[in-house]
């Protein structure tokens, strides 16, 4: 990702209450296999009720590159896949969450941690010389619940953070979590970003994982046949 915004106060403040905000939403997750992915090659989620946790994005931070447009990973395979800035950074954003779709098990977790376009942090891209993030393609929680529920998924979750606009959040980080807890209260969805839960339902199945035979050792099941020259790294 080119936006250096990344590397301000500000992201890092945002991303932290991203942080606090997926440990508080998240379900107790069952099963083997998290992959988190991020645009940002931010690791986002420091611990997991899953049994292993890898970190993929674009090869920086400690995170192995993959193509988030064709994902080297078999169909129904990993418990709960999430996206962290991915979408609005994709050159094809329904691309990338079709592929995340694919290797979700039935009965699995997507979630996406995105920038919201209604927002504060959202329309400061459009205001010259502004301090904000200035690259991606913003899209509402509301299209990516459509494309999710096409996909067979059903929303679950939406919940939204940083309801100040990024300059007053970074100088008085307390009174911008009291405000983020209040709003949330209220049911606002105006925050600057958005954390969206889905699961991924199968019509005319119980809703059970899927049975299939874990790979022994720490190896996340990986297609082989287009996963040359990429390594998965348990974090």
């Amino acid at each position: 990702m080119a936006d250096k915004w990344i590397d301000t106060t500000a992201a890092t403040n945002l991303l932290e209450a991203e942080r606090q905000l997926l440990h508080a939403s998240l379900p107790n997750l069952d099963g083997h296999y998290l992959l988190q992915y991020s645009a940002w090659d931010k690791k986002i989620l420091d611990t997991t009720t899953l049994k292993f946790d890898f970190f993929v994005g674009h090869g920086d931070n400690g995170a192995a590159h993959v193509d988030f447009l064709q994902l080297p990973f078999r169909d129904n395979t990993i418990d709960c896949v999430l996206l962290h800035h991915v979408v609005e950074q994709s050159e094809n954003p329904h691309q990338s969450l079709r592929e995340a779709a694919r290797i979700v098990v039935p009965n699995g977790y997507i979630v996406i941690v995105a920038f919201n376009p209604w927002s504060c942090l959202g329309l400061s891209r459009y205001i010259p010389f502004n301090n904000g993030p200035k690259t991606g393609h913003y899209i509402s929680s509301n299209r990516i619940s459509d494309w999710l529920n096409l996909l067979g998924f059903r929303v679950e979750q939406v919940e939204a953070t940083h309801f100040l606009p990024a300059p007053i959040a970074s100088l008085a980080p307390d009174l911008s979590k009291k405000v983020d807890s209040a709003a949330r209260g209220l049911g606002f969805s105006f925050g600057g970003a958005y954390i969206l839960i889905a699961r991924k339902l199968v019509a005319g199945r119980t809703p059970i994982r899927q049975q299939w035979l874990p790979l022994s050792g720490r190896r996340i099941p990986v297609a082989t046949s287009t996963a040359r020259g990429m390594r998965a790294t348990d974090r």
